[in-house]
């Protein structure tokens, strides 16, 4: 099993949204998906139902020990991703997972405010090191990049330098993810999301 995780401290830094639509990508590809909603709000499972159902399984696991029952979803080689809460309302689901899955991402926007706020969640994640049983993967994702504007490769640079792993794929500011929500996710080759997908495909050499 493939796991991958999207947290942040704060609400609204497209950890949803990117969620949803690299389960689309994986499963357009071909693999078996699974989708935990970890975040009490329920937003990924409101998508779900407002399209008439995702083509993959959609879990509500917004309980404290989501981390332990990531296990009984699927089999050897589902792919599960996770949407999670924000940390700073939501520190034991966030943990419970953080501390169980292969992939943790971090969606940060290629604003000044947004990468300060990382060295909070750099601060949770040195303490769920401690009781992993196995290192993770930990990589920045920057999302809502505003294409030919500096300030993605600025944003990329800044946090290289600050000792973070920032993945090759970036996803552009585009009204299609803006606005995505509600709708059935076009995910087709070549599309950044696609591109994320293969990213997390060849993480895991697989």
């Amino acid at each position: 099993m493939l796991s991958i995780a999207f947290t942040n401290l704060k609400p609204g830094t497209g950890k949803t949204t990117t969620s949803v639509l690299l389960a689309y990508a994986l499963h357009t590809r071909g693999h078996d998906v699974a989708l935990a909603d970890c975040d009490p709000a329920g937003s990924a499972l409101a998508w779900s139902d407002a399209v008439g159902g995702f083509p993959f399984s959609v879990y509500g696991l917004a309980v404290k020990d989501a981390g332990k029952r990531l296990s009984g979803i699927g089999g050897d080689k589902t792919i599960v991703v996770c949407d999670l809460p924000q940390a700073e309302d939501h520190g034991a689901i966030v943990r419970s997972v953080l501390r169980r899955v292969d992939e943790i991402t971090i969606p940060v926007a290629p604003t000044t405010i947004e990468i300060e706020r990382t060295s909070g969640i750099t601060d949770l994640l040195d303490e769920i090191a401690e009781v992993r049983e196995s290192p993770a993967r930990i990589a920045i994702l920057l999302n809502r990049v505003v294409a030919g504007a500096r300030s993605g490769f600025d944003a990329r640079s800044a946090l290289t330098e600050l000792g973070y792993e920032v993945l090759r794929p970036q996803i552009p500011r585009r009204e299609v993810y803006a606005l995505a929500f509600g709708a059935v996710p076009d995910i087709r080759p070549g599309d950044p999301i696609d591109i994320l997908a293969a990213e997390y495909l060849a993480r895991a050499g697989r």
